[in-house]
């Protein structure tokens, strides 16, 4: 147990160094698109690629640890960033759109690895920690919420004719710091499956774990198409400032993962159903401060509650699916509900940089209300029949 416990420690440290880096490059993304590219609504998309492109590897990435074990996947993940993140560095030196796009992609290769930082603490554990496991984890990315978004206002204009080349410079020299602390990581390489597998789809069709893929899917790929426009509606539109973005965003990823030191806790004492309903409502509340004002505090309460309710959502989520399998399904079972979660994060990014050049900030978060009250009804549905968590 002590070595699960240490484990956790490091990956939560390991996942506060990457978030670090992410929430540089989020918040600096879209505003180095609208610099390079032809036109803004292309703006978001090396993000949009980015996400993509942790959803098309998911499962590869997740089957390669189930043969060759989680550490040289995670170290080969922060090697990846590191590259991308001064890719994209020498992309806005150059001024070269296309390579800022593959400097994206090498980055969400990486961000491919550290979606499983949170299952590999759940490893080898009982079901009773596997929630306050999955949670702690999350919860280093607290660290995130203090030095990302301060790297990124003290270091945007670092080079005065470079615009955000500081910035990516230092989430590379981040991600350095993330290789050295993954090294003292000690994961158990994956035992020779002996067990019995089920098949994937009596696996999928679960009704239960239908709810949490969509309770994950729908929380990531909303907080990915509200943070994703902020940052331009911010800084291009309402010509508040860099600082300004970044002070919001600081204060959404706090409320992203503070509340992980506790989410466990709540999982346990009220359930996942209850968890994942408080989220959705922090979200309504989220999108109806988004539309009723523009000024500095409308956008930092609509996404400090966007971040609360994404937390419900993704830990409620996760550990319903964190328990849906056995050790033998693991690496497939988590590679193909991550895939699908990432699916919908990558449409998010994309619908959020076309729908804010083409309609608006008002109307495309209008928009967001449909699947909340789509995932509202889902689970009052399944609540009623099966939704079996204690």
């Amino acid at each position: 147990m002590e070595l699960q416990k240490r484990n956790v420690l490091i990956l939560s440290i390991a996942q506060g160094l990457s978030v670090t880096s992410t929430s540089i490059n989020i918040l600096n993304t879209g505003l180095v698109g609208s610099l390079l590219a032809s036109s803004k609504a292309y703006a978001t998309i090396p993000l949009s690629l980015q996400f993509l492109t942790i959803a098309l590897t998911l499962i590869p990435v997740s089957l390669f640890m189930g043969k060759i074990g989680r550490k040289p996947m995670f170290l080969l993940g922060a090697i990846s960033a590191i590259l991308g993140y001064i890719t994209i560095a020498f992309s806005i030196f150059d001024k070269n759109f296309l390579l800022f796009i593959f400097g994206s992609v090498l980055v969400g290769f990486s961000q491919a690895n550290q979606q499983f930082y949170r299952y590999a603490a759940a490893d080898n554990v009982n079901d009773k920690f596997k929630s306050k496991a999955i949670s702690l984890v999350l919860a280093g990315g607290v660290v995130a919420a203090v030095f990302g978004p301060e790297i990124s206002r003290y270091s945007f204009d670092l080079f005065p004719k470079y615009f955000y080349l500081g910035a990516y410079i230092l989430a590379a020299l981040v991600q350095f710091f993330n290789f050295l602390i993954l090294l003292f990581i000690k994961i158990e390489k994956p035992k020779k499956q002996t067990g019995k597998i089920r098949p994937l789809i009596a696996i999928l069709n679960q009704k239960i774990l239908i709810i949490a893929i969509s309770a994950a899917a729908i929380g990531y790929s909303l907080m990915s198409f509200i943070m994703t426009a902020t940052p331009l509606q911010i800084v291009n539109i309402c010509k508040l400032g860099d600082s300004v973005s970044a002070t919001v965003i600081q204060w959404h990823i706090i409320a992203m993962y503070a509340p992980s030191f506790f989410t466990g806790s709540i999982i346990i004492f009220l359930g996942n159903r209850k968890v994942m309903l408080i989220g959705l409502f922090l979200y309504f509340f989220s999108l109806c401060f988004g539309i009723i004002g523009q000024s500095v505090y409308h956008f930092w309460i609509a996404l400090f509650l966007c971040g609360l309710g994404w937390n419900f959502l993704y830990v409620g989520g996760s550990d319903i699916i964190a328990k849906s399998s056995t050790p033998e399904e693991r690496s497939k079972v988590q590679g193909v509900t991550d895939f699908i979660i990432f699916i919908f994060v990558a449409g998010g990014s994309f619908l959020a940089g076309i729908l804010h050049s083409n309609i608006g900030w008002e109307k495309m978060i209008s928009y967001a209300f449909i699947p909340l009250f789509i995932l509202l009804f889902s689970i009052l549905y399944i609540s009623r029949r099966e939704f079996k968590l204690q």
